[in-house]
């Protein structure tokens, strides 16, 4: 069964909400007249920090930055006790109500209040001991949940009997927040892209545009009104449109313009609708119906073009907003309200149910979607967690898919040629390389959807564990035209170089949907490397990392040269005039040496000769083409064979001829193969007696 974790109560009616992916937040309508937010990243205010002296047998408050005076080490309100039990045992102990935890070597600006608020504390003492089982070493933090409820992080800045510690200690801040008030028995909320602004749907009848800035109903705009008992709200800004379904008999979904305010009946006669998603196409709404009869409780599917309905699921138990669980669209959350006061999962596909989670607390409402097998349900007088790991939900493929074309399992992993491409394996497969470097400027190319229905908001590209920061541009359609839209690497929690995770509903207004960044290799050494992409969330804590791709690089240039003809190995060619002298007997050798290399052997090379305009056939052996690794030099003929002309045609007795000589590069950045590291050279010369 799933985890279920409360998160806040004492709510006045929680019903619509919406997950702000990018800030870590949950906003949400409460029916008492509230617009708030809960906070998923806690924040905290520093009570008190700073560095001190922590003497042997005393103790230290981190509340107030006190330390125990002789005689009373354990008198409260200290939280730690830096024990000595003899020259070498000692120990940090937590003072009750205190606890205490150990992190190790690590970052001490990077532990966050919410970092320290969700780590295990208990009472098990720390291990200072003057010998090798000391873990209080210089550089070492441990945490310190303390009597008054605070967290401290603590550095441990030179270890001794007197130890010299650097300490902060945060209050949290309470991550229920309302923005603002005065609303009329709101339903729904759904927050704008832009961030800065929400809209709200009022059961009295209206369609509402906040400013979070100024968040009270007072400040709110009317977008449009005179709507029965509105309920969920679908919101499509890409075409500046809302949907909204009405509690009613016999109700109507509206497609209002959010510009103008004007409404448009889309579908009618809906029998007390309350829950509403579209598809991604916008071709079907998916609406939930609290009626009665046979078919009680039931999810349909009505074409928006013509208003067909198709039956999905019915019995439901007053089901209530409903959720798409990912971007494939094939998995439905709704919440069923009392008695039932449970979320289930509906397979659009197969039109069955599945319950994920019973016994939320009474009259759930909403879901949102953190990750794939996160959820926030949102009922009457409480917000709850549910982990959905435990039932396995199925994510959809790997993190990196490839570079370019080159799919991530088309490189090869081990052995004499790991890191080089090769989509050979499926010869049906349209783009085909076969033991091929990488090179130019590298297209990673990153699934979207499953980042974001992990949770992710961020993204940054680590070759050989350094974190890149490549500026790169993508054409974005603006619903007009595609326009070029730079990205560049920005702030996350502290760090550098993260990029935005598109949302699913943008990802494919992008051409090219699944780019993550253009990595460009001329900067890296030619050899092996290892690309790794992490994911955070909004506030920068880490979700999950790619698995590593290793990809051989080589920006290496080939080298094509032709050195100058000779006849039996001796040069009779005027160096003004290019003249070949090639006198008797006729049957001589004409040699023509070349070179054709690559420093590591990744390219291909071909040589022609020409007479006056027509190719010279030139024997099998040594090979005028192929991997550079073959080239075998110098190409020769007979004399008698270079003059010969096809039949009834007598031989030349003069002729002139052109040498040339092309050695391409078979690195690939998985869009092309880079021929900017290609080399070629050219010949002529004349054979005369």
């Amino acid at each position: 069964m799933p985890t279920q974790t409360q998160l806040v109560s004492g709510l006045g009616g929680a019903i619509g909400c919406d997950f702000r992916r990018m800030r870590n937040q949950l906003v949400f309508v409460e029916y008492s007249g509230k617009l708030s937010l809960l906070n998923l990243f806690r924040t905290g205010t520093t009570v008190s920090s700073g560095t001190a002296i922590l003497k042997g047998t005393f103790s230290f408050d981190f509340d107030t930055g006190a330390e125990s005076t002789p005689g009373d080490p354990l008198a409260p309100p200290f939280d730690v006790f830096w024990e000595q039990q003899t020259a070498v045992l000692r120990r940090m102990d937590a003072i009750s109500p205190a606890q205490i935890v150990n992190l190790g070597v690590v970052d001490f600006h990077s532990i966050t209040a919410d970092t320290l608020a969700n780590l295990a504390y208990s009472t098990t003492p720390i291990d200072g001991n003057n010998d090798p089982t000391n873990q209080l070493v210089t550089g070492d933090v441990f945490a310190v949940r303390t009597n008054q409820g605070n967290y401290a992080k603590v550095k441990v800045l030179s270890y001794g009997y007197n130890m010299h510690i650097h300490w902060v200690t945060y209050q949290l801040a309470s991550p229920y927040v309302v923005l603002g008030t005065g609303y009329q028995q709101p339903e729904d909320v759904k927050a704008s892209v832009d961030g800065s602004h929400v809209y709200v749907t009022e059961r009295t009848g209206d369609l509402l545009r906040v400013q979070l800035a100024s968040a009270n109903r007072s400040a709110a705009t009317v977008v449009s009104s005179g709507m029965t008992a509105p309920q969920q709200l679908f919101l499509d800004e890409t075409h500046s449109v809302a949907y909204v379904v009405e509690y009613a008999p016999s109700g109507n979904l509206w497609q209002i313009d959010l510009t103008s305010g004007n409404k448009t009946a889309i579908l009618s006669n809906l029998q007390n609708a309350v829950g509403l998603v579209l598809s991604g196409d916008r071709q079907y709404a998916y609406i939930s119906e609290q009626t009665t009869g046979p078919d009680q409780g039931r999810v349909s599917r009505f074409q928006l073009s013509g208003g067909s309905r198709q039956p999905i699921v019915t019995g439901l138990t007053s089901p209530f907003f409903l959720t798409w669980l990912d971007a494939t669209q094939t998995g439905l959350l709704v919440a069923e309200r009392d008695p039932a006061n449970r979320i289930t999962l509906i397979d659009v596909s197969t039109a069955t149910s599945t319950v994920v989670a019973s016994g939320v607390p009474a009259r759930p409402s909403s879901v949102a979607v953190v990750a794939a097998d996160e959820l926030l349900v949102c009922s009457d007088q409480a917000i709850e967690e549910i982990d959905l790991s435990s039932l396995v939900i199925q994510r959809s493929g790997p993190l990196v898919m490839g570079i370019g074309f080159i799919p991530f399992d088309k490189v090869v992993a081990s052995g004499p040629l790991a890191g080089l491409a090769d989509t050979t394996l499926d010869p049906t497969y349209f783009y085909q390389v076969k033991d091929t470097p990488f090179g130019g400027t590298l297209p990673i190319m990153v699934n979207y959807m499953r980042a974001f229905n992990d949770g992710a908001a961020y993204y940054r590209v680590k070759v050989d564990g350094i974190v890149r920061t490549d500026t790169f541009t993508d054409e974005h359609w603006n619903g007009s035209e595609y326009v070029t839209q730079t990205v560049a690497p920005m702030v996350v929690g502290g760090q550098s170089g993260y990029y935005p995770v598109r949302a699913l509903s943008d990802i494919f207004l992008w051409l090219n949907p699944s780019l993550g960044d253009l990595l460009d290799s001329t900067n890296l050494s030619n050899g092996l490397h290892t690309i790794q992409l992490d994911f955070v969330n909004g506030a920068g804590t880490l979700i999950e990392t790619s698995t590593a791709l290793t990809v051989r690089v080589d920006n290496n240039p080939c080298t094509a040269t032709l050195g100058a003809p000779n006849v039996g190995g001796t040069v009779f060619a005027d160096p003004v005039c290019g003249v070949l002298k090639y006198g008797s007997p006729s049957a001589s050798s004409v040699d023509m040496p070349f070179t054709a290399s690559h420093p590591n052997g990744f390219a291909t090379f071909s040589f022609s000769l020409t007479k006056e305009a027509n190719a010279v056939s030139l024997p099998a052996s040594p090979p005028t083409s192929g991997p550079v690794s073959s080239a075998v030099s110098p190409i020769y003929d007979t004399v008698n064979a270079l003059l010969a002309n096809p039949t009834p045609n007598p031989p030349c007795t003069t002729a002139a001829f052109a040498e040339y000589l092309y050695v391409a590069a078979t690195a690939n950045n998985g869009w092309g193969r880079q021929s900017q590291y290609d080399r070629s050279a050219a010949f002529a010369f004349a054979l005369t007696p």
